[in-house]
Order: C-alpha cells, then sequence, then structure tokens
C-alpha cells in the first residue's frame, strides 16, 4: 500500500502541473487533491523537490527497463524526444526549475546510456577500437544533451525528430560539410 500512496502523490502532483505552474504548486494543494494527510506526504517524500526527482528517476527507468533496438543514432535522440515530448509538462517545469541540475544529472546518464546501447549492438558495423567507441559514445551524449537542452529552452516548439532527420540527410548528401568544418 506505500508504495501505492507514493504513486498517487507523484501522480497528483503531475495532474497539478496541467492547472499551474510548479512553483506554484504547494504540499497542501497535492494533500488536498489526493485525500491523504500532511504526514502522509512526508512520510513518502522530503519536499516538492523529492517529488519531482521521484517522477524523473521512474521515467528515466523505463527507458533503462525496456532497451530498444536502434538502427541509427539517429533514433537514438528521437527516443529521448519522444520521452520528454510525452511528459511535456513534467519535463519543462523541472527543466526550467530549481531541481534543473536533477534533470541534467538523469539527462546525460540517459544519453549515455542510449548511445552506448546503440554502440554495443551496432559495433560490428564499425572497424574501431574501445577507446575510438568510448570517444565516440561521448561526442554523441554531449550532442544529444546540447539539442534536448536547446529544444527545451524553446519550449518543445518545433519537431525535433524531423529536424534531427534533416540534418541526418543533409550531412549524408552532401560528406564534404564534416571535411570543410573540420578543416584548420
Amino acid at each position: 500500500m506505500s508504495g501505492f500512496t507514493k504513486e498517487i502523490i507523484a501522480r497528483t502532483f503531475t495532474e497539478l502541473l496541467d492547472e499551474k505552474p510548479m512553483s506554484k504548486i504547494t504540499v497542501k494543494d497535492i494533500v488536498e487533491h489526493c485525500g491523504v494527510n500532511r504526514n502522509t506526504f512526508y512520510y513518502h517524500f522530503r519536499d516538492i523537490p523529492d517529488v519531482v526527482e521521484f517522477i524523473l528517476k521512474k521515467k528515466w527507468d523505463e527507458i533503462l527497463e525496456a532497451p530498444q533496438e536502434r538502427t541509427s543514432i539517429t533514433e537514438c535522440v528521437e527516443e529521448m524526444a519522444a520521452l520528454i515530448r510525452e511528459n511535456r509538462k513534467i519535463m519543462l517545469n523541472v527543466y526550467r526549475s530549481v531541481k534543473r541540475d536533477t534533470f541534467l544529472i538523469y539527462l546525460n546518464d540517459v544519453a549515455s546510456y542510449i548511445v552506448t546501447e546503440y554502440f554495443n549492438k551496432n559495433v560490428h558495423k564499425f572497424h574501431l577500437n574501445e577507446k575510438e567507441i568510448q570517444m565516440l559514445i561521448k561526442y554523441y551524449k554531449c550532442i544529444f544533451v546540447g539539442i534536448l537542452m536547446e529544444w527545451l529552452d524553446h519550449g518543445l516548439d518545433y519537431d525535433l525528430a524531423a529536424e534531427m532527420r534533416q540534418v541526418s540527410e543533409l550531412l549524408e548528401n552532401h560528406p564534404e560539410l564534416h571535411a570543410i568544418m573540420n578543416r584548420p
């Protein structure tokens, strides 16, 4: 029953985000909305940022527990974008809040996991040593986190997946871009 109550509190908090920004939600709002008392809230959570962290961890764990077969590096970022888009309210509120650092830690961990899984499952396609693969994992993870932060900064107001596919096509159709952009 304890886990069930914790889930109800978290779900209630998420529902309240549809009504008002995170900064305006109080413990009193949560307990009144879900019908538990303050002591029950504080039995499960220290404060509202603790609820946020619980929700974020749960969302990120969903990705970690259900690995997907990714056929391209673009699919990796599309998967992360889909998670953010499907949980738009909570993601934007947390990203814009004092818990941004926690959000970015989870985002970084998930990006690292997804890119690492992609390379592990596709390592046979590349003729690279372990050091080179680790370098590419770090590179793509940083690109993904940066792209997702830019998207969040703009309130998710454009189709990130479509933009990523366009960039991928651009680079595929113009291989000289890599040489030009990396020329000393």
